[in-house]
């Protein structure tokens, strides 16, 4: 069965994306994997001033942080050469949320994932990138709840989830856009000149309120990012008095967060190495296909000489026969009386040819004699001139022979 947003799709990529049906193939699979995100139309700025409207997934995504389940409102845009390029993903916060800058996600909401950095159109989908978007969220979160207005704040920001007193921002880990220099520019946070469809809503307009939302009458109820404090527990702080478990539970935190950090920077160093090793191998296929052209040209080549080898031998002994046959029947041959032609035309045709081709001769062996200093220029010059005064009469008398024979002319 067709899925709904099928027909929807269809009209509005057709014409517009230069691979529609696989653009669609992907939205779809994603809608269904993922029933909050609903396709629409909408136009996208980019940062030179240019606009262009574009297919957007938007709605939001489950992510479990410390054992709750939040649901992130992010939005898709998907660009007209997808799925050959990734697409543009953004934090969508609504009025009660605030973006929280991270390592992924900058001031305006634009999310930075390796997985879009490495885009492959045949490994790569929608579906990867939110499952991996989910992923880095459940352990840094893209956004937090804002206070109440006219209440004042509590000593620990409420968490959407909580905001925490992490060391981030700092030093450790200072707020950061693309995480490569080969990722493309980021482009602005999204504006539409359409409506946006409202997220879930304490008062319930719009899509039913989500668990993960925090609601204004209940922010005491909030999970939060650390255990609330009991009367026992404050009266402990006060005799500075630390209990066990909350030393261990700190001394897990830090652990689970170097051992975090360590992963990530291990997980970089393979991604880079994996990158290297498929560029290395992409050339050794080109090397070999250049290889396999070169062999069997070669062959061809063998081939074409071996049969040229046996024609040879082939027309030498033909040529060592006629050879014999010729010996066998007169071994004193005069060539004057072989070559002497039969009439007096043709003759003088044969003598003027013999004569003007040993002038032509001569001079090429003056010429090779001046070259090798053994005539001066001057003897060359007068003897290369009467040589080819002779040459030229004899050519008047062959061409005029010739015509007089009624042959073609060969000069």
């Amino acid at each position: 069965m067709p899925h709904p947003m099928e027909a929807y799709l269809r009209s509005q990529m057709q014409g517009k994306y230069n691979q529609p049906d696989a653009a669609r193939q992907d939205a779809l699979n994603l809608i269904s994997h993922y029933k909050d995100l609903k396709p629409s139309i909408e136009r996208f700025i980019f940062n030179d001033g240019s606009s262009k409207n574009l297919v957007c997934l938007k709605g939001t995504i489950p992510v479990v942080y410390k054992g709750t389940t939040y649901n992130i409102p992010v939005a898709l845009w998907l660009q007209e050469a997808h799925p050959q390029v990734p697409p543009l993903c953004f934090v969508q916060p609504t009025s009660t949320m605030q973006v929280r800058q991270g390592k992924h996600v900058d001031s305006n909401g634009r999310i930075y994932l390796p997985y879009l950095t490495d885009w492959r159109p045949r490994s790569h989908n929608l579906v990867g990138c939110v499952q991996v978007m989910a992923a880095v969220f459940s352990e840094e979160p893209p956004v937090f709840a804002k206070p109440a207005p006219g209440r004042p704040p509590p000593p620990q920001a409420q968490p959407y989830p909580a905001q925490q007193r992490t060391p981030y921002p700092g030093q450790a880990f200072p707020p950061q856009g693309p995480p490569t220099t080969n990722y493309r520019a980021p482009t602005p946070y999204p504006t539409t000149t359409t409506q946006q469809p409202p997220y879930p809503s304490p008062t319930g307009t719009g899509y039913p309120p989500y668990s993960g939302y925090p609601q204004p009458n209940q922010m005491s109820v909030i999970p939060t990012a650390y255990p609330p404090q009991s009367q026992a527990g404050m009266q402990q702080s006060k005799d500075t008095k630390i209990e066990d478990s909350m030393i261990k539970a700190s001394l897990l935190s830090a652990v689970n967060e170097k051992l975090k950090r360590r992963l990530k920077d291990t997980l970089a160093q393979a991604e880079s190495e994996t990158q290297a090793l498929r560029k290395t191998e992409s050339e050794l296929k080109v090397g070999q296909e250049k290889i396999d052209g070169i062999l069997k040209r070669l062959e061809l080549e063998i081939n074409d000489a071996d049969a040229n080898r046996i024609m040879l031998q082939q027309r030498n002994d033909e040529l060592t026969s006629e050879i014999d046959k010729l010996q066998q029947k007169q071994d004193n041959l005069d060539v004057d009386d072989v070559v002497m032609a039969t009439t007096p035309v043709y003759r003088q045709i044969v003598t003027s040819f013999a004569e003007e081709q040993a002038l032509e001769d001569t001079i090429y062996y003056l010429s090779e004699a001046l070259h090798k200093d053994v005539v001066d220029v001057d003897t060359f010059l007068k003897h290369v001139r009467a040589l080819s005064r002779q040459q030229f009469m004899l050519r008047a008398v062959i061409q005029k022979a010739r015509k007089s024979a009624g042959l073609a002319n060969v000069y």
